[in-house]
């Protein structure tokens, strides 16, 4: 059988309001199915800078791709007009789009093909149609939510009935597959290239006494919006319903699927990305013990299993002395502080000095023209 796969890249979504994530009420069913089926990643993140996505990278890898005989297509969801039927919906109509070009593919079983569909994911804030608006209305009527709590749960409620809209599309076209594919399936990605904050943090404020308040400039980096979905499903039997807990980020689909098709990553794969196809077949492969973002304003972090350390100013501390309140610095246990609300930089100094060095030097080898000076 040839290699075949579908991409569906999602500019946001949140992780956390999925079933397969440990949401426990927001129905995903479609979603959680497709989990069931592959291999769930844990820790997928990516930089908050605007300018990181999958689209232009994509581009290349689908034209190196159809350079050497796939068969590409690629499928971008389109504005339309509001409406009350799901179907059509702007991702309703994406996805009808998608079941067709799967028809017309599915002619020829000895073409290798990859099908990549983008959509901006769940627009938010917005509002789905009536039937799955109807479908949470219950849920407002929950006599142990506190009164000023509310208007988050009403916010909830809304991106709920969003998300199950989705869903109920994307299974369409799951529903689509197996019936032209059966028990050979192409590989299935679903990732989304940012996470997406739902009000989760403002449900802790009547609560918590939060130790580390991010500013505006660090904020970036909180786990809702840097840590996305990634659900794969189809490279092997031996994994299903299977989760794996290294660091990975959505770029490393490039050589993924480069390697899937049997071709050389070239110069569609970035130089820090890595192939996940060894992960998807439990073979023995290299992983990272660390992930570095920087976002617009300046700010940097790196990421292990283990610590999140953000460093507030820091592409502007490689050239210029900054004062200590310009040059603040947080670190947070992961995965137990999931809200970043308890700043552990004085209790682990030397966790922060090794982190820091290390930022450091990441900085560095993408600022080379920076004078040589401690941060």
């Amino acid at each position: 059988m040839p290699p075949r796969a579908i991409v569906l890249s999602l500019d946001q979504l949140s992780r956390r309001c999925l079933g397969c994530y440990g949401h426990e009420w927001i129905e995903t069913p479609n979603l959680d199915r497709l989990a069931t089926r592959g291999v769930v990643f844990d820790q997928c993140y990516s930089s908050p800078a605007p300018e990181f996505g999958l689209r232009d990278a994509a581009m290349s890898l689908c034209e190196g791709l159809s350079d050497d005989g796939i068969v590409v297509q690629q499928l971008r969801e389109s504005l339309t007009n509001e409406t009350d039927e799901f179907t059509e919906t702007a991702f309703g109509q994406l996805m009808t789009a998608a079941e067709k070009a799967l028809v017309e593919l599915s002619c020829d079983r000895t073409a290798p093909w990859l099908l990549w569909l983008e959509s901006p994911g769940i627009g938010w804030p917005g509002l789905a149609t009536s039937q799955f608006v109807e479908l949470y209305a219950d849920e407002l009527d929950d006599e142990d939510i506190p009164e000023e709590l509310t208007g988050i749960r009403e916010i909830e409620v809304a991106y709920a009935a969003m998300l199950t809209q989705f869903d109920h599309s994307l299974g369409r076209l799951l529903g689509t597959i197996d019936r032209l594919f059966g028990d050979a399936p192409p590989l299935i990605v679903v990732v989304a290239v940012h996470g997406q904050g739902v009000c989760e943090i403002e449900m802790l404020s009547p609560y918590a006494d939060r130790s580390a308040e991010l500013t505006a400039e660090a904020g970036s980096f909180r786990d809702e919006l840097v840590h996305g979905p990634l659900l794969i499903a189809g490279a092997t039997r031996e994994l299903l319903g299977s989760r794996r807990s290294e660091l990975v980020t959505p770029a490393d689909l490039l050589p993924t699927l480069s390697d899937w098709f049997g071709k050389s990553a070239g110069t569609v794969a970035q130089s820090e990305t890595i192939s996940l196809l060894p992960l998807l077949r439990n073979e023995e492969c290299s992983i990272r013990s660390e992930l570095y973002f920087q976002d617009p304003e300046g700010s940097a972090a790196v990421r292990t299993e283990q610590f999140l350390f953000v460093q507030r100013n820091a592409i502007a501390q490689l050239t210029t002395e900054l004062p200590a309140d310009d040059a603040a610095c947080w670190l947070f246990l992961k995965p137990e502080d999931v809200w970043e609300v308890n700043d552990v930089a004085e209790q682990n100094p030397e966790q922060v000095t090794t982190l820091r060095t290390a930022l450091q030097a990441w900085l560095r080898s993408n600022q080379p023209d920076a004078p040589a000076r401690d941060l």
